[in-house]
Parts: C-alpha cells; sequence; structure tokens
C-alpha cells in the first residue's frame, strides 16, 4: 500500500522530540497493536520521550503484547521550566551554566550590548509534547475522556491522524486516512522504514485481528503478502493466533457455550445473540472477545449484535459489520462509539426491549438502503 503522506508522516516525527501516541476510545487489538508498533518504531529514532495512552477497559487482554508495559492511561504533566531571554536589543554569544552546590547558575555573554532583568522572564513549558498521532479516531472526541480533559494540548500540538473510516473528518495537520486498507497496522507498515519482530508482532496482531484472521471481504493477496513479509521478520503468528482465538479455560467455555445456544437470526442478514450479568458472575470473562469470537462463529452474516445486559434496565450492546454497512450512521440515535464497521453502546433498558429497539432499527436501515 502507497501512503501519499508518508513523507510528511516522517517529516513531521524527525522533527519532534516528544511524541504522544492514542488511539480511539476503548480500542481494540487493531488500534493497541498499531500504538505499540509506533512506539516501539520511534523508540528506534532517539526521540527524548514516546508515550502510548490507551483507555482500556480490560487491559489484561493485551498484556502478551510486546511493548504493553509501557502504556499510560494519563498525560504526563510538563517537566520542564522555562528561562526566556528577551534578544531582540542584545543578541546572545554564549550559554553555559555550573552547579554550585544547590544552586544551579545559568550565564549568558551578550553580544554588543547589556542584558538587563528586564529581558527575563519565566514559564512552565505549556505541554509535555510536540506531536501527537491518533489511531482509528475519526473525530477528536472519539478519543473520549483524554480529548475532553486535554483540549488545549490537541488544539495547540501538530496531529498525525491514522484512520480508515469515511467519516474522519481529517482534523490533523497531516491526515492519513486510507478507506480502502484492512487495518490500520496496514497503514502503519506502509510508513515505517524500520522492523523488528517486536514491531512486526504488534503489526500482525492489529491485521489478524482486524481481517477475522484474513477472512474479511477488503482482504486483498497484497494484505496475504503483507502478513507474510511480517512473518519473515519475525512475528509470532502462532502466538498471535492462540491468544485471540484458542485459549479458552473451562469458564470461558461454559460462557461461550451460552452465547451460541442462544444464537439467533433477526433476518437473513443479521445474526444476534445475548447474554446476562448472572451468567458471567464470578468469572474471568472479556466481553470484547466474546465479540470476536461470535463474530467469527458467523461468517454468513453482514452484520453480528451481541447484547450484555448489565443490570435491569441497563444493557450494553456490540455490533459489527461486514459488507458496505456503516452500523455507526445507522445507529446514531443511540450515540453509538467506535467505527463504521464495529461500534458499541449502552441502552437503558432490560436486554428483552434493547434487543427489540436495536433490532428494530437495523432491520429498518437495511431495507432503506437495500430499495
Amino acid at each position: 500500500m502507497v501512503i501519499p503522506e508518508k513523507t510528511e508522516i516522517q517529516n513531521l516525527l524527525g522533527s519532534s522530540r516528544r511524541a504522544l501516541i492514542t488511539a480511539r476510545d476503548n480500542p481494540g487489538f487493531d488500534e493497541v497493536g498499531s500504538a505499540l508498533a509506533w512506539m516501539l518504531f520511534l523508540g528506534k529514532k532517539n526521540l527524548e520521550r514516546v508515550d502510548v495512552l490507551l483507555s482500556l477497559q480490560n487491559p489484561n487482554r493485551y498484556k502478551w503484547l510486546p511493548g504493553f508495559n509501557r502504556v499510560r492511561d494519563t498525560i504526563q504533566a510538563a517537566d520542564e521550566f522555562v528561562i526566556r531571554v528577551n534578544v531582540a536589543k542584545t543578541k546572545a554569544r554564549q550559554l553555559s551554566y555550573d552547579l554550585d552546590g544547590d544552586t544551579l547558575e545559568i550565564r549568558v555573554v551578550p553580544e554588543g550590548g547589556n542584558f538587563t532583568p528586564a529581558d527575563v522572564s519565566f514559564a512552565a513549558s505549556s505541554f509535555s509534547y510536540d506531536v501527537i498521532l491518533t489511531l482509528g479516531a475519526p473525530e477528536l472526541n472519539a478519543l473520549g475522556g483524554l480529548f475532553e480533559k486535554n483540549r488545549d494540548l490537541f488544539f495547540n500540538t501538530p496531529i498525525i491522524n491514522i484512520d480508515r473510516t469515511s467519516r474522519n473528518v481529517r482534523y490533523g495537520q497531516v491526515n492519513a486516512v486510507q478507506l480502502t486498507a484492512t487495518s490500520l497496522a496496514e497503514i502503519s507498515y506502509a510508513c515505517m522504514d524500520a522492523m523488528t519482530p517486536e514491531i512486526a508482532t504488534n503489526l500482525l496482531t492489529g491485521l489478524i485481528a482486524s481481517t477475522n484472521s484474513f477472512q474479511t471481504p477488503q482482504v486483498t493477496p497484497e494484505t496475504l503478502q503483507l502478513a507474510s513479509e511480517l512473518i519473515v521478520v519475525g512475528a509470532k503468528r502462532e502466538e498471535i493466533i492462540d491468544r485471540l482465538y484458542r485459549t479458552k479455560d473451562m469458564d470461558k467455555m461454559k460462557v461461550w457455550g451460552r452465547v451460541l445456544s442462544r444464537l439467533s437470526k433477526a433476518t437473513d442478514r443479521i445474526v444476534y445473540s445475548d447474554i446476562a450479568r448472572e451468567d458471567i458472575e464470578g468469572k474471568n470473562i472479556d466481553l470484547d472477545t466474546l465479540v470476536d469470537e461470535l463474530v467469527m462463529a458467523s461468517p454468513e452474516a453482514d452484520i453480528v449484535v451481541f447484547f450484555y445486559e448489565r443490570a435491569l434496565d441497563e444493557t450494553e450492546v456490540y455490533v459489527y459489520a461486514r459488507e458496505n454497512y456503516d452500523v455507526q450512521t445507522m445507529l446514531q440515535q443511540f450515540s453509538p462509539i467506535g467505527t463504521r464497521k464495529q461500534v458499541q453502546f449502552t441502552v437503558s433498558r432490560g436486554r428483552a426491549v434493547a434487543e427489540s429497539e436495536v433490532l428494530d432499527v437495523l432491520k429498518s436501515k437495511i431495507k432503506l438502503i437495500n430499495r
């Protein structure tokens, strides 16, 4: 894949000292894997600091990915104290400093004049980062609390916006938005000029997760060639497959059995299943993994819906779409979070009512699309 913005991205990152990498709120393996790949890649470029900030509902599912131990969930405060010298009238010829006990002395030698105390001012650095790289966020609001709590940072720092959704509003100084890409990992790989086994493992994880192990219609021979190149570099394909699809303990098997037993068709194009809180009470169950496996178990469906009744009047809804359906637009009345292919939202209703409401909306939207 050719990324027209590759040179711009490399130039901006090459002139930066401190980078922040983040992704949409509650990201999946494609966003997390790509973020970690970028962190490891930029670490080879000798930046002063590269931070990955992610808002994760279940961090444990990602702990096996290379570099995940460095993921943070809060912005690091500014850590520089700035001394400003006005050189409009008098130029600085030499700068030196000396540490005398507990006192740091900074000496500025003027050129053709003198400095006065009025020429000197002090400030803390405004922000800790001079570039931000966002992944899978069609707009800044999709970053959730990270953006809401740090608006000034995002409005005053150059942004590299990497995404593959048509709803992206291109808010970055550089926008690598590739609608035909299978994954963010594919876009990221095309922008990098160095690779290690750890970077490759993260990217292959994102690629496999995003394509449901190469089963989505977007997969092309180029996609398979990319996967092959990552494996040659040293990506741990077998571990990735084991972690994403094969690892289940007895509790997970029991819950998965309940999910499959409740699998139903709303139409020829829509399948759904559900589960209640009491079904997983006391068990270490990852809902995102359940949804991924439900999608894998429903290869003929265009839209897969999963309902989790967290309480009597609160149901979490997960929706995944294949083909050309934009479920983020179709379900906009529920204020979903995610992308056009995969969204999540909460309905303040019990499971039965939530199922009826959501499925009715999807069926009516599909009828309109197919007229």
